[in-house]
């Protein structure tokens, strides 16, 4: 017969032993949780704080969380991908390398290491998308669209930037973790993207093709470096000085350095908020995109006809391109430039800019014979006089014919100064009556200015077009381009006569800017025209390409670059992970 101490022998302590077996099972599981979070964060180079409760088997992770912002991108490792990218949840942007400040620690409780996940990275959104498109990322049009129209309530996985191929996806929205109301992305690069490097133009960037100069324009343009190494201040441009020869270098007796002469000249538009108006920043002279060491002249220490249109038109330029690269906006003076009518049909036809055919009724008509019936019976009067001379004697007849000469002769006075007073009045009448007319679209204005810049020479049908008749580049973006060419060679003495019909766009298009201002041209502008059709043919050009670059913003609600600037001005900062 079975005792009790049996009972206890047989199943109690069997019992007891299942009922420890769950704290050493979470024992022994927390214990190599622990150790392979802790190899999961040596493999990515992260350090953290970790501490188990091995009875409990909750693990508490303490990771740094950083504020991140991108290299100079001089720099080499901008341009490559970080040497241990975290591959944890929330981690995909250490792909890349950025400046890393620590702005905390976040406390994790996790049970099991695939739990473990990475603090996302704090980042500035527009200083994040100039890093990747300056690596070659493309913008999504309809993921930026999306962004926009639904803010935080955009899908998960909504594509905003494209590889450099436009192939896969490089940034998208993510899962929330944490964000606090705070938008979520994550990053994707891969090795083979890595095409682009310092010569490569960045964002907000703009580069102008210079055509060689003359051999005597050499001196100029040294002697304009040598007058440029002045320091400017911080918010001006930055220079760079060009390097002088040592002594020993001077008595090297073999052949004298080659400083190859700019093919090409980069610049920076920017634009801060107090000071709304586009600014351009540190130019550089390069050949064959590789930066010089002679220091293009100061932009501001040009003419100020010409730095209050240089930066717009320069960024009008930009903006034509099918895909921008900027996030600025044309300046409000240029929209409302661009988009009036504001130029008299009246005055295009008295500049032979506009067939009279092809413009509305403008103008007071005469009748074309209005002249020969009075002369026709000045005729006949002098018929009848003559005629009764004949039948009067010698002596009265010589009297009579003196008479007669000497009131046609008083007559043909008086009349020639009638018809000169006519002539006048009419041509005073014809200039207040052009002024006055119907205004015409600034896309015709345009058509006619590049019709007679084509014709008079300026600009060679073969450079709009190429040899096998497709488009190469386009009318207005070439002119406009020459156009400020012309500008920077003229106001730093290089070709100083060829480029002077630059400077002379610039005052057109002052005054385009104060008549559209005050409602409409006076005597004195219609004058300008007369004088110079050459300049103003080029600051409609001007004008006309700044009116594509406003309507194309107009029919979409700005377009790729007016989402993004949206999307910028609503998310300052994001969660990168």
């Amino acid at each position: 017969m079975s005792k009790a101490s049996d009972v206890i022998t047989y199943i109690g302590v069997p019992l007891a032993v299942l009922g420890v077996l769950p704290i050493f099972y979470t024992f022994v599981n927390s214990f190599f949780t622990l150790r392979n979070i802790k190899r999961s964060l040596k493999r990515c180079g992260l350090e953290a704080t970790t501490r188990g409760s091995y009875v409990g088997g909750v693990i508490e992770v303490s990771l740094p969380r950083f504020s991140i912002t991108p290299l100079d991108r001089t720099e080499e490792k901008y341009w490559i991908q970080s040497a241990k990218p975290s591959l944890l949840r929330g981690g995909s942007w250490s792909i890349l390398n950025w400046h890393q400040l620590i702005t905390g620690h976040a406390l994790q409780r996790i049970q099991y290491s695939s739990d473990l996940r990475v603090p996302q990275a704090e980042v500035d959104l527009e200083e994040l998308f100039e890093f990747l498109l300056d690596r070659g990322a493309v913008p999504d049009a309809k993921g930026i669209h999306m962004l926009r129209v639904s803010g935080l309530w955009t899908p998960t996985g909504t594509c905003l930037l494209l590889s450099p191929d436009a192939s896969q996806t490089t940034l998208r929205i993510s899962m929330p973790d944490e964000s606090d109301g705070i938008l979520s992305l994550a990053l994707q690069w891969k090795q083979e993207w890595n095409n682009r490097n310092h010569t490569s133009l960045p964002p907000g960037w703009m580069r102008l093709g210079l055509p060689a100069v003359a051999t005597d324009q050499a001196d100029t343009l040294k002697t304009g470096n040598e007058k440029a190494e002045t320091p400017a201040a911080d918010d001006e441009i930055c220079h760079v000085e060009k390097p002088k020869l040592n002594e020993s270098m001077h008595a090297f007796s073999g052949p004298p350095l080659y400083t190859p002469f700019p093919t090409s000249m980069r610049f920076q538009l920017s634009s801060l908020p107090t000071h709304p108006h586009i600014q351009i920043k540190s130019p550089t002279y390069e050949h064959n995109h590789s930066p010089l060491s002679l220091a293009p002249m100061p932009f501001t220490s040009l003419p100020n006809v010409v730095t209050s249109w240089l930066a717009p038109l320069s960024l009008t330029l930009s903006l034509s391109d099918p895909l921008p690269t900027t996030f600025l906006s044309l300046p409000q003076f240029l929209h409302s430039l661009s988009q009036a009518a504001s130029m008299p049909c009246g005055v295009l036809v008295m500049a032979q800019l506009l067939s009279s055919n092809d413009a509305p009724d403008w103008e007071t008509t005469y009748p074309a014979n209005e002249h020969i019936l009075a002369a026709h019976e000045r005729f006949l009067a002098q018929q009848q006089a003559i005629a009764r001379e004949r039948l009067v004697p010698e002596a009265e007849r010589q009297n009579a014919r003196m008479l007669r000469l000497r009131e046609e002769l008083t007559a043909m006075g008086a009349r020639t100064a009638k018809e000169s007073r006519e002539r006048v009045e009419r041509a005073e009448k014809r200039e207040r009556e052009a002024i006055v007319s119907q205004k015409m679209g600034v896309e015709l204005v345009t058509n006619a200015a590049l019709a007679f810049l084509e014709g008079d020479g300026h600009l060679r049908s073969m450079e709009i077009n190429g040899k096998d008749g497709t488009d190469r580049k386009d009318a207005c973006q070439l002119a406009v381009e020459r156009l400020l060419v012309g500008l920077y060679r003229a106001t730093a003495g290089i070709e100083f006569h060829e480029n002077e019909w630059a400077l002379d766009a610039c005052r057109m298009l002052e005054r385009w800017r104060d008549w559209g201002a005050r409602g409409g041209m006076n005597k004195e502008d219609l004058q300008a025209i007369m004088n110079d059709r050459k300049a103003f043919c080029w600051a409609a050009v001007a004008v006309g390409l700044t009116s594509r670059v406003c309507d194309k913003e107009k029919a979409d609600g700005g377009g790729l670059m007016g989402d993004m600037r949206e999307c910028l001005r609503v998310w300052k900062k994001v969660r990168l992970g």
